[in-house]
């Protein structure tokens, strides 16, 4: 350890009761998440409590005033695949401390359908454990992303998080209804919707609150036609900063602008969400498609039904499946002959119809079997004639290998391939459904003349796809692909008035083409929104603006 960092350490230690690490091995495992890259922090600082997390923003200002190049970057579970949690300067783990949940209770539907609940909880709960307890009192917050059994909730927070059920449901700005959050001048405040007269209250305080509330509503309200335009016209997005939701000249709500900033705005440290009662059954129709063409009219039959999930993957990830599926015994039985047994039928119908070109999985919840049933029937007398195979799977335990397909396709990339690393560079592309069958095939092409092997999953009924390239990392002629490919792809997604992330978020990778999705004039006004909450740039700098594409490409990984 040098000099410089004894006394870095020896400075922080002073500042909190949490724990200080500058070790080698812990700054090792912390410049890694599920992205692309491999940035090593100088120290991992894990805040025991609200105390800790305002006496490391206000001694991060007084360094920065001084002179010094010192951030603080949040970091939960470390699933983030867009390089979020990255940094050269601090690192704060909330996962170590800052994981508790508060209450799980029982309120009123102001709007009059289904009971609901609420849940209160620090940013480094693990979603797991998260789900745990409000599913023990009867509740569920539905939009949870695939990495659900490692992902914490500040940073689906950060993230804006998405997942197989928010076709139904929405993604996490729907569910959170207020959060706190220590901000620049290292106090805490609770962030949550405002009416018109609660904001004029804000602005009127002396203090650095209320100059937020002030210069955000003067931004947003002297180019209201222009923000409320260019909100992206798809089911999702993480893309820019959320402004086009925060003003309607009726509620504020600094909590849309806030969830999905990545951090870049301040330290999330406490969330409470809105939770559902979840229906008691489910079952599931799978759609073979021997060809993309269909892909549009099938979906366009789908929607208006209103299923709880439409999802997809394509034959690369399903041969991947079929190939190592002893890789999910620990997820599906302690008995593997039942995990045998369940892809016979899979198995078959690839032995005597070939692989299909793309699965899809149409999810139905209700109260009963008999009604999940009744839907799933009534979707297959509705579906078009196409080639391809159709099987209805009536129950969530018959339907479950296919959700540990679509949830656990990643991993088994990332762990079963051997001689290939995972490459998340186009990983969260949106358009919308209609498009499908143009888009598609151009994205297929584009991939196919770069020689890449990649897997197409995602989220069909929203248009949103996860696309993963494998390559080797540790070749520089296959490195050297990436920045042009991601051009490509990027300008194929934005020439069909897409979105580059429906739920990853921007990070070290999309941050950098910020600026071609929306344009100088909004990200002119991203700018001026991380002003006014950063003025000395403390907030996890570099994502969402003042990126740079040649730093990420520097600190990709190699293996």
């Amino acid at each position: 350890m040098s000099g410089m960092q004894e006394a870095l350490i020896a400075a922080l230690m002073g500042v909190v009761k949490g724990e200080v690490a500058a070790d080698e091995a812990t700054r090792a495992k912390y410049a890694r998440d599920a992205s692309l890259f491999e940035v090593t922090p100088a120290a991992v600082v894990s805040p025991r409590d609200v105390e800790d997390v305002k006496a490391l923003v206000r001694y991060a200002t007084e360094r920065a005033q001084a002179g010094e190049k010192i951030s603080l970057t949040a970091r939960g579970g470390g699933s983030c695949m867009s390089g979020g949690p990255l940094t050269e300067s601090l690192v704060l783990d909330f996962t170590k401390h800052m994981n508790r949940i508060f209450e799980v209770g029982d309120r009123v539907n102001v709007t009059g359908g289904p009971p609901e609940g609420y849940a209160t909880a620090e940013p480094g709960c693990f979603y797991r454990d998260f789900e745990k307890a409000t599913l023990a009192k009867g509740y569920l917050m539905p939009a949870y992303p695939a990495s659900r059994e490692m992902c914490a909730l500040g940073g689906m927070v950060g993230n804006d998080a998405a997942g197989e059920k928010t076709l139904k449901y929405g993604k996490v700005h729907d569910f959170v209804t207020k959060l706190k959050a220590v901000l620049a001048d290292g106090n805490e405040y609770e962030l949550k919707p405002l009416s018109a007269a609660e904001l004029a209250t804000k602005e009127s305080l002396g203090t650095f609150e209320g100059e937020i509330y002030k210069k955000l509503h003067g931004l947003i309200e002297t180019n209201y036609d222009k923000v409320k335009a260019a909100k992206p016209n798809v089911a999702k997005n993480s893309a820019g900063y959320n402004l086009w939701d925060v003003w309607d000249r009726k509620t504020f709500d600094i909590t849309k602008l806030f969830i999905g900033s990545q951090g870049t705005l301040g330290i999330t440290t406490e969330v409470t969400f809105r939770l559902i009662k979840p229906e008691a059954h489910s079952g599931m129709l799978v759609i073979f498609l021997k060809e993309l063409a269909p892909l549009a009219d099938i979906v366009n039959v789908i929607l208006p039904l209103k299923p709880t999930s439409v999802e997809s993957f394509d034959r690369h990830t399903f041969r991947l499946a079929l190939k190592h599926f002893t890789g999910f015994f620990k997820l599906f039985a302690r008995n593997p002959f039942s995990l045998l047994f369940a892809f016979i039928p899979e198995a078959l119908t690839v032995l005597f119809k070939g692989l299909p070109a793309f699965v899809l999985m149409v999810e139905f919840e209700e109260e009963n079997q008999k009604a999940v049933l009744e839907r799933l029937v009534a979707l297959k007398r509705a579906l078009p004639p196409f080639q391809g195979t159709v099987r209805i799977l009536p129950s969530a335990r018959a339907a479950r290998k296919f959700w540990i397909i679509r949830r656990e396709s990643f991993n088994l990339l990332r762990h079963k391939v051997k001689g290939l690393g995972t490459a998340p560079f186009i990983d969260d592309i949106v358009v919308r459904p209609e498009h499908l069958p143009k888009f598609l095939p151009e994205l297929y092409a584009i991939l196919e003349r770069y020689g890449f092997l990649a897997t197409v999953a995602g989220h069909v009924g929203e248009g949103n796809f996860h696309v993963i390239p494998l390559m080797k990392l540790s070749d520089e002629a296959e490195r050297a692909k990436i920045k042009p490919a991601m051009d490509e792809v990027y300008a194929l997604v934005l020439r069909y008035h897409g979105s580059i992330t429906g739920e990853h978020n921007d990070g070290l990778v999309r941050s950098p083409y910020l600026k071609d999705m929306f344009g100088a004039d909004i990200y002119a006004l991203f700018e001026e929104v991380k002003r006014i909450f950063d003025p000395h740039h403390i907030f996890n700098p570099g994502k969402k603006v003042g990126s740079d594409i040649n730093y990420a490409l520097r600190h990709m990984k190699r293996g």
